[in-house]
């Protein structure tokens, strides 16, 4: 037992020491600026376990909450009058500070929609409603299932970006996540004029949008899951649930956005942010934050897909992928047996979600810090003792801490137009509904299929909850290189096979994207290797 004890310490060390590389140092105390964060009532009934905001069953889970600032000071004030809203998630600053942007709902039968209000005060305007100042009956949204509608808003300049389950499930699939049918958010975009748009047609759905302005690219989480698997006849079957060859956890990834060629806003370069190594609760991600000196900060979960509860929590560092995350705060998961905090190990686990980093590279965060559900606001810096609380108020759970920015310069909108293909090739694309998929080598990376001469790439296409379709088959050289246009904004897979139809097999398994891809119309998707990150068992 002490040497566990010990184990655990030094691994407590280590990440302490890795944080100090990532963040700014903290010779004396620094005060803080402004944040916003929401105080929620802790969930009951069918709800326990959640997190609200967190995870596919989460981000509509709520029983009640507040909008709350707390000034440099410490003085905590309310931004929105009280009993105007039944429930608040998501708060996000704009970029010149002097709003708050954030996801309600007015009764608790209501559609949760985004909403902004002054943070000097003022009567909140919708940004999600059919109209700026909806009544109760418009502010229900008939068509929504129970706890639906928009959520997780963030500002990339006057641009607001939210996921939604508006449409039909956002992939042109009806029937809810493939894993459990549960609700399919994707990431949509208003613009300036109050036009919205849709970004990601994701299988499964998206979460988190946030900026990363360092790098002028959107993070965001996206659930990777795929039950159809190869048929050792050829083809593809699909499974019951998750198998022993298949993958369910959400990643980070990160994207540019751009224009296409008739000037519409699309999601360009889609690639993984975070993680892609195994074991697997230390390359999953959600909520993420990047750092300002580089890297992301994400929760990570027991449960790698979220579904239906997330269990343990902790907060994970990760430099560029590929790269397995170090534990910041909250529970020591237990992917390793030296880990403190595995199955029957009679203890309570302490849990941290919903990170943001400031300026100077400290963090706050939500900490949960005996595991006895008690969220509240914390501080989180570099070197022993940096670990602070910020504002824990009794009988609420404090989370989704956003500071609010300095006053700065007004940052640069999304460019008029980004060609995303070669300017004669994008309009014939876009007219046409398709993308480019450019593999570079799907023979690359460690234990991926031998090379060979009659390989094919078969590409598959999802048109139901329960059905999938082969679109197209593609000879692949020796060289590795695929290069075709495939139908965009649409959900993918690929499956590399012999000339029969049947899987070419690898050190991990038969070789497929164990997830989904889709293109934006007139962009090019790259990619090299057959995503060993996302698919690869150990």
């Amino acid at each position: 037992m002490l040497g566990r004890a010990a184990g655990a310490a030094r691994r407590l060390a280590l990440a302490i020491t890795v944080l100090g590389a990532g963040l700014a140092a903290i010779g004396s105390p620094r005060p803080l600026p402004p944040i916003v964060f929401v105080s929620r009532a802790v969930p009951t009934g069918a709800e326990a376990g959640q997190i609200p905001g967190l995870g596919p069953h989460g981000t509509f889970a709520g029983a009640g909450g507040r909008l709350l600032e707390r000034a440099a000071d410490g003085d905590i004030r309310a931004l929105l009058s009280d009993g105007r809203f039944f429930d608040v998630a998501d708060p996000a600053p704009s970029p010149d500070g002097r709003r708050v942007a954030f996801a309600a709902r007015g009764r608790a039968d209501d559609a949760w929609r985004i909403w902004e209000v002054e943070r000097s005060g003022g009567t909140p305007r919708c940004l999600t409603c059919a109209s700026e100042s909806p009544t109760d009956s418009q502010a229900r949204d008939a068509s929504s299932r129970a706890g639906a509608g928009d959520a997780d808003p963030a500002w990339w300049g006057d641009t607001l970006l939210f996921v939604s389950t508006r449409g039909d499930s956002g992939s042109g699939v009806s029937g809810g996540a493939l894993y459990d049918r549960s609700l399919v958010t994707q990431l949509f975009a208003r613009l300036p004029g109050g036009k919205i748009v849709q970004l990601t047609h994701e299988a499964n759905g998206v979460l988190d949008p946030v900026p990363d302005g360092a790098r002028r690219r959107l993070l965001f989480s996206r659930w990777w899951f795929n039950p159809w698997r190869p048929d050792p006849a050829g083809g593809t079957t699909r499974g019951a649930g998750v198998t022993g060859d298949s993958v369910n956890v959400w990643q980070v990834v990160s994207a540019r956005l751009a224009r296409d060629a008739r000037g519409t806003l699309v999601l360009a370069d889609v690639r993984l942010a975070s993680g892609g190594v195994l074991p697997r609760r230390r390359g999953m991600g959600v909520q993420p934050t990047p750092l300002p000196n580089g890297g992301v900060v994400a929760v990570a979960a027991r449960n790698t897909g979220l579904a239906p509860r997330p269990g343990e929590l902790m907060l994970l560092r990760f430099a560029s992928p590929p790269s397995k995350g170090v534990r910041l705060a909250g529970a020591a998961i237990g992917d390793d047996a030296g880990d403190p905090y595995i199955e029957s190990a009679n203890l309570r686990a302490p849990a941290a979600c919903a990170p943001a980093g400031l300026d100077d590279g400290r963090l706050v965060y939500s900490l949960d810090p005996g595991g006895r559900g008690d969220f509240g606001v914390w501080l989180l810096g570099a070197g022993p003792g940096s670990r602070t609380t910020v504002v824990d108020l009794p009988g609420t759970w404090e989370l989704d801490a956003a500071p609010v920015p300095l006053p700065r310069a007004r940052p640069a909108p999304v460019p008029p137009r980004t060609p995303v293909l070669a300017a004669d090739a994008a309009t014939t694309r876009v007219a046409q509904g398709e993308f480019r998929y450019l593999a570079t080598d799907v023979f690359a990376g460690r234990g991926a299929a031998a090379r060979r001469d009659d390989a094919r790439l078969r590409v598959y296409r999802l048109v139901g909850a329960d059905s999938s379709e082969w679109i197209r088959t593609v000879p692949v050289p020796r060289s590795g290189r695929v290069d075709v246009f495939l139908p965009a904004e649409t959900p993918l897979f690929e499956l590399l096979t012999d000339s029969t139809g049947r899987a070419l097999p690898s050190a991990h398994g038969p070789t497929q994207v164990r997830g989904f891809n889709a293109g934006a119309r007139g962009t090019t998707s790259r990619c090299s290797g057959c995503h060993l990150g996302h698919s690869a068992q150990r």
